[in-house]
């Protein structure tokens, strides 16, 4: 598992909180599903003391980018740039992946 899918977000537009609970549990919903059919890890929850909220799941890039591009997820991410405000969602590279970025990044340093 080279990639990680995340979301971050800093609060819900007021007015909006109970709709962006119930995303969070539709989210939580399909990525578990996608989780427990072994395309990803578990949905990770992280929520700061500022209000601030973050979520990832990691696996292969190819198939993230595969569920990422799917009709559900992609619902689910306009959902949550009506929804939450600073909505953002990115792959990020992790262990392996992580590895190769930062040797590339070196070697184009070094170059310069």
């Amino acid at each position: 598992m080279d990639t990680a899918f995340v979301t971050t977000w800093k609060i819900p537009f007021p007015g909006r909180e109970m709709k962006a609970l119930e995303l969070g549990a539709q989210s939580g919903e399909y990525w578990g599903k996608q989780a427990a059919e072994g395309r990803c890890t578990a949905p990770e929850w992280f929520f700061f003391p500022n209000g601030t909220g973050m979520w990832m799941v990691k696996g292969e890039r190819r198939v993230l980018e595969d569920l990422v591009n799917g009709d559900e997820v992609r619902r689910l991410l306009v959902r949550g740039s009506l929804l939450l405000e600073d909505w953002q969602y990115m792959f990020v590279e992790t262990a392996s992946g992580a590895e190769r970025l930062m040797g590339q990044y070196a070697a184009e340093l070094a170059a310069i």
